[in-house]
């Protein structure tokens, strides 16, 4: 199946959010071409990320977890993960940013999610907060701060992205941007609500029955992926949100209502110290922005793509309609 591409929005929205637009001269076919470098950006930051990536983000216990919060130097940790972030980006927005938008950022967000699979799992931030008297509710709220710190870096990723793009592919001057205005009566921003409705209510459908077993990295990132992309997936056939940002934003807020609804359950003595009382414990800040955007990302290419198809199937049968007469 040909996959096509096309930015839409306006004018006006453009320049609000300029940092989180990339540019695209119209429709373009993944080749097989475009599938290779495609795929070759990602071996790039898998390999950026799991080589350089460790060496700057390596918990400091060789059995911790890739976070913020277990290690020293925790400012000079995310400055250097941040810049990783941004040449990866600007390295897969030159290799495939003509044919798929948010090429750039959808790596990054991948490198990021590989190296946090090298360390442990939130079980050592769970037993660090409760040999330490902090308690998993206090340890909740640290979590959403530093889930903060990484969409930080990943808007770097898009703004490097969006630079990148427009300055190797510069949009021509009498181009005009495509307006998708169909949004069934609703404003833009209700998708994101939606988004976040659906995916919350899959994260707790999917997670159902992980309260007492062991923290698996792969089972957590299935999760956290599968809730984002249905979420935003769904969500857009209520309210076609033509931007990334909504998409984002859905993921910014899943993560932080995830881990500000675990901070409000309380934490039972009997539970064993590496099980958690709430299953979006289970997730590490990292991964959940990490995978979050990844995801997002993946299904506004799906939405993209299907709007595309719906455009094309109405073009004909238009012209179908005129051939006719």
């Amino acid at each position: 199946m040909s996959l096509k591409w096309q930015i839409v929005g306006s004018p006006a929205a453009f320049s609000t959010y300029a940092f989180f637009e990339t540019q695209s001269e119209g429709f373009r076919d993944l080749t097989l071409l475009d599938k290779l470098t495609l795929w070759a950006s990602w071996a790039a930051a898998a390999g950026i990320f799991l080589t350089l990536g460790w060496m700057a983000m390596a918990p400091d216990d060789p059995y911790g977890a890739v976070s913020l919060l277990l290690r020293g130097g925790a400012t000079g940790m995310w400055l250097q993960a941040a810049g990783l972030a941004m040449v990866t980006s600007a390295i897969a927005t030159v290799l495939v940013g003509r044919s798929l938008p948010y090429a750039g950022p959808f790596a990054a967000a991948l490198g990021l999610a590989a190296v946090s699979l090298r360390g442990g799992t939130a079980e050592s931030l769970l037993i660090a907060a409760r040999t330490s008297e902090e308690g998993t509710n206090a340890m909740a709220l640290r979590m959403s701060v530093e889930a903060l710190a990484w969409t930080g870096a990943l808007i770097l990723a898009f703004v490097v992205g969006g630079a990148v793009s427009r300055w190797c592919f510069p949009r021509p001057a009498t181009h005009e941007m495509k307006v998708n205005s169909e949004s069934g009566g609703l404003p833009v921003p209700v998708f994101t609500v939606v988004a976040l409705a659906i995916g919350m209510l899959a994260f707790n459908v999917l997670g159902a029955g992980m309260n007492s077993r062991e923290i698996r990295h792969i089972q957590v990132c299935f999760v956290v992926a599968a809730s984002v992309w249905l979420g935003c997936y769904f969500a857009h056939r209520v309210v076609p949100a033509c931007g990334i940002l909504w998409y984002f934003a859905a993921v910014v807020l899943m993560a932080l209502g995830g881990y500000g609804w675990a901070a409000l359950q309380s934490d039972p003595p009997t539970l064993p110290v590496s099980v958690p009382p709430s299953n979006f414990l289970r997730v590490l800040p990292l991964q959940f922005v990490a995978v979050g955007v990844a995801a997002a990302i993946a299904a506004y290419w799906s939405n993209l793509n299907h709007r595309i198809e719906q455009d094309e199937a109405v073009e004909d049968s238009a012209g179908d309609s005129e051939s006719d007469r």
